[in-house]
């Protein structure tokens, strides 16, 4: 009576059945050892299961090929058993960092490696039933696609699972990292178990919460966990934050830029790197004073570059009665407020900031005059200059700052 299951075999004889028994008790009775050879060709062959303890390697490879050679001698499919323990393989890998192509490539070295047991222990001791093993195929193919993808389905939900801890817990270590006062101690425990080193070097980045929703958040996150480091993101309030150890900053800001929504602005504070949790804490301050200077623009605004306006941007409201006349004049005389800044982006000489703005030195030193006159901050000056370009940076025309008119 033939197979009711179209992935097993036609039955055996019961001669051949008796031989494959003999044959998968005899390579039984050798695996203990022959399983450490084909420990060794995975190994070799793909040589990230270094990231798999080898005593844990060699336990899995040892019971997987006992499972397989009763299942053979038996003619018989998987049982819960066999899928239990292929789902138990599949969550360790996961947690160990393996990918599940290099899992899928172990489980073929494996079945390769039984399969070519049997074969050559046939040829020697039963060769009169080599030509029947052919039948034996179906049988190991059907053990391999169902184990394979029972430890896929774990390897998959395993992700998943880990995923949504790694997110929670960068949720609540940066809600600890934002509150008033920080909480170091709250997230210390938090960033070890994200793997971060509490006392080493944080850099954080700060991105407009509205530009991220869930899906594209998550695709942020397969990005940043292919890259070197230790890197995590979660929105806290209005920001998504990602805050990096061990890591490249153009590496991680390309990634960032690289997975905004098309729609987006795709602005990115960078904080400054700082050391320990309450480091963490500052450059994620930083990353978003940062942020607020991008002014909806799309561009990457580094702390380093933008600290003063940056530092100053929350008293802004409150010092804006002191740069009443500058704000005024660099709103409707934009050409004068372009003369400050190429002044200060030309090493202070007024031939240099000329030459790049096209003008006669004359014409340049005019509209310098013609600045301090209106506003009273003289640009040649060290404080004038400073004032004039606070204001410049931190006023932009875009921010909605009233501006007191200027007495007649």
């Amino acid at each position: 009576m033939e197979s009711t299951n179209p992935d097993l075999p036609v039955p055996l004889s019961d001669a051949a059945r008796q031989a494959v028994a003999r044959i998968c008790a005899r390579i039984a009775g050798d695996l203990p050892v022959t399983s450490q050879e084909i420990v060794r060709r995975i190994r070799a062959e793909i040589p990230d299961y270094a990231l798999v303890p080898e005593e844990d390697h060699r336990r899995f490879v040892l019971d997987q090929g006992r499972m397989l050679l009763t299942g053979i001698a038996e003619q018989s499919a998987p049982r819960d058993e066999e899928i239990a323990h292929a789902r138990e393989l599949g969550r360790r890998r996961a947690q160990q960092g393996l990918s599940i192509e290099l899992l899928l490539g172990a489980y073929h070295i494996n079945y390769r490696e039984v399969w070519n047991m049997i074969l050559r222990q046939a040829t020697a001791d039963e060769p009169e039933h080599v030509g029947e093993l052919t039948y034996l195929v179906a049988l190991i193919w059907s053990w391999f696609r169902i184990l394979m993808g029972s430890a896929s389905d774990a390897y998959g939900e395993e992700l998943r699972r880990a995923q949504v801890t790694r997110a929670t817990l960068a949720h609540r270590m940066f809600a600890a990292l934002t509150a008033d006062p920080v909480e170091a101690d709250a997230a210390a425990p938090l960033a070890q178990a994200l793997g971060y080193e509490p006392e080493g070097a944080f850099q954080a980045l700060c991105l407009p919460a509205e530009d991220w929703p869930e899906d594209r958040t998550e695709q942020l996150r397969h990005r940043l966990a292919a890259l070197p480091g230790e890197l995590h993101c979660a929105t806290v309030g209005t920001r998504l934050l990602v805050l990096g150890q061990r890591h490249d900053q153009d590496t991680v800001t390309a990634a960032v830029t690289a997975a905004a929504p098309p729609e987006s602005g795709g602005a990115v504070g960078v904080g400054l790197p700082r050391t320990g949790l309450a480091g963490a804490a500052d450059s994620i301050t930083d990353a978003a004073q940062a942020l607020s200077q991008a002014g909806g623009r799309c561009e990457v605004v580094r702390f380093a570059d933008t600290w003063l306006a940056a530092s100053l941007d929350e008293q802004a409201d409150r010092l804006a009665p002191l740069f009443t006349k500058a704000v005024a004049t660099a709103r409707t005389d934009g050409h004068l407020a372009e003369a400050v800044v190429a002044f200060a982006d030309h090493g202070l000489s007024v031939a240099a900031a000329a030459r790049a703005l096209h003008l006669h030195p004359n014409s340049l030193a005019y509209r310098l005059s013609r600045w301090h006159e209106l506003t009273e901050f003289d640009p040649r000056s060290g404080d004038g200059l400073m004032a004039s370009l606070v204001v410049l940076r931190l006023y932009r025309p875009a921010r909605p700052i009233p501006v007191t008119r200027r007495r007649s």
